[in-house]
């Protein structure tokens, strides 16, 4: 197999995941739309601002407003006082927003291990790793990889690539 055409399947793979990560996942949500989404990230980093849920699961302010109203009229999250700023909304899930979140979270994952199913263990770890070294390199910032991240499970990533990253690079730019 040349580069290009391992580049193009590589594409056409990591595509056909992510939409049925998305339909799966949708499947498990309250809803059409991000708020899977939402609640797995809202999981992942309680006292999130609807600000930064807004850019992360690519709506506008006043559409984030809509959805987080959603959610809490289902009673999946709550509002609290921002710890540092009384004028934004911290979002927290309720224990039904965290039963859903898990859902969402275990959808995504049956994706993934039917994916990983193809390949023997060993292939699997190795694909870990590339998969790593390029997540890594791919994240920009800070408010993009909280948009990368938005699907993932916390629990199982104790030692979080795309931390590690941005961690390192503050390092580097502060040296």
């Amino acid at each position: 197999m040349n580069l290009m055409q391992a580049r193009n399947v590589f594409g056409a793979v990591s595509l056909a995941l992510a939409d049925e990560i998305l339909h799966d996942t949708t499947l498990h949500a309250p809803e059409a739309g991000p708020a899977g989404s939402a609640l797995a990230l809202i999981g992942h980093r309680p006292g999130l601002s609807i600000r930064t849920l807004a850019e992360s699961v690519a709506l506008t302010h006043a559409g984030a407003v809509r959805l987080v109203d959603r959610l809490e009229s289902e009673g999946l999250i709550e509002r609290r006082t921002h710890a540092t700023d009384g004028r934004t909304r911290a979002l927290y899930l309720t224990e039904a927003g965290e039963k859903a979140s898990s859902s969402v979270l275990q959808a995504r994952d049956s994706v993934l291990e039917r994916g990983f199913a193809a390949l023997t263990k060993d292939e699997q770890q190795m694909l870990g790793q590339l998969a790593e070294r390029m997540l890594r390199a791919a994240v920009r910032d800070e408010d993009h990889s909280v948009r990368v991240c938005r699907l993932c499970d916390i629990s199982s990533c104790p030692d979080c690539p795309v931390d590690a990253e941005l961690k390192s690079r503050q390092c580097a730019s502060a040296a």
